[in-house]
């Protein structure tokens, strides 16, 4: 009968028991290994696309500097023709620069904390051989509220635009403005920054002032005001003494300050970028949208008309001079569309003394 216990026989020279047994080792699945790989580099790659695309999309803040003035030469209308006052007024120059400004919101916008952009033009310009008097006035306009005289318990804010600022300063007679500080809502202007300014007016002389600068923002094309008020009837006619239009309210100022002293230079600073609100209430570019009486570049070029055909005004243009546009606006501008935030302030700081500090 045959021994079946034969077939149970183990391979001469191999230990019994598990214990003892060699694995055979185990090659890399190399397919497998590279299919896995190419997936986790896809996903990463995914991933940081869409970190990207949001970085990119939140975006990042620059300001330019003087160096990037120099370096990249933006088109810019800028225009400036001021002599130093001792060439000017030979007779009469003290050996100071005494400059006026008028301006409104943007060019105080954090003056509580000394961050407002004349805050910090004064800081790089002022020296004891210029001398800067800044009588900006948050919530005030470059042009008037009415082509004739209302008194000022009707229209208080009328008092305090540029025509009628500069007529009581020469004059010394600001009760028409004292009276309109009682009729004004304090909750929307600053009454002790406007007897402020109404103090530094008390003590200014146009006499003995050199340059005159202009700083006013995009609030009276915000608002529709007339840059320009045409005569259909005689085009070339453009009512040159209406104050309550941009191109008047320019042209009627320098008339008079010329009759007081035509050594007195003029600066105009152009708004800056701003936005303005649709009949919706959604922020559109004021570089499309008309507000009534046109775009805020037909402001800008109203100013530009007046400088360029009437008188040599200096002209410093913000609009194209600084990077502040429609694409990147809302990083550099608060969410009203126009007030500027701290690098956007520093920004048209930089671009201002590049452009004057050497003149001053």
């Amino acid at each position: 009968m045959p021994d079946n216990r034969s077939n149970n026989r183990r391979p001469a020279g191999r230990p019994s028991g598990n214990s003892g047994t060699r694995k055979k080792k185990r090659k890399p699945n190399y397919p497998r290994i590279f299919g896995w790989s190419i997936g986790l580099i896809l996903v990463l790659c995914v991933i940081l696309i869409v970190a990207r695309i949001l970085i990119w999309d939140k975006g990042k803040t620059y300001t330019m500097t003087a160096e990037d003035y120099e370096r990249i030469k933006l088109d810019t209308l800028d225009n400036i023709i001021l002599w130093p006052a001792e060439q000017v007024n030979k007779d009469t120059y003290d050996g100071t620069t005494d400059v006026l400004v008028f301006g409104n919101d943007s060019f105080r916008e954090g003056s509580k904390k000394g961050e407002s952009i004349m805050d910090m033009f004064k800081k790089e310009v002022e020296s004891d051989k210029v001398k800067i008097y800044d009588c900006c006035l948050p919530g005030s306009y470059l042009t008037s509220f009415n082509e004739t005289e209302e008194s000022p318990e009707k229209c208080p804010e009328d008092y305090f635009t540029l025509f009628w600022l500069i007529l009581n300063t020469n004059s010394k007679d600001f009760a028409k403005q004292n009276t309109a500080l009682n009729y004004l809502d304090s909750s929307k202007y600053d009454i002790d920054r406007y007897k402020e300014v109404l103090g530094i007016l008390e003590g200014v002389n146009f006499d003995k002032i050199d340059v005159i600068m202009l700083c006013y923002d995009g609030h009276d094309y915000l608002v529709g005001k007339k840059p320009i008020n045409y005569n259909i009837d005689d085009p070339d006619n453009a009512q040159t003494e209406n104050v309550a239009t941009e191109l008047g309210a320019l042209y009627v100022m320098v008339n008079f300050i010329n009759n007081i002293n035509p050594n007195i230079q003029f600066v105009f600073v152009s708004p800056a970028f701003c936005y303005a609100k649709n009949e919706n209430g959604k922020l559109v570019s004021s570089a499309k949208y008309d507000t009534g009486y046109g775009t805020i570049g037909e402001y800008i070029y109203t100013a530009r008309y007046t400088i360029s055909n009437y008188y040599p005004i200096s002209y410093v243009d913000i609009y194209n001079g600084v990077l502040i546009n429609e694409d990147n606006g809302k990083h550099y501008l608060e969410d009203d569309g126009i007030t500027p935030k701290e690098k956007a302030r520093k920004m048209i700081t930089d671009r201002l003394v590049y452009v004057l500090k050497e003149r001053f």
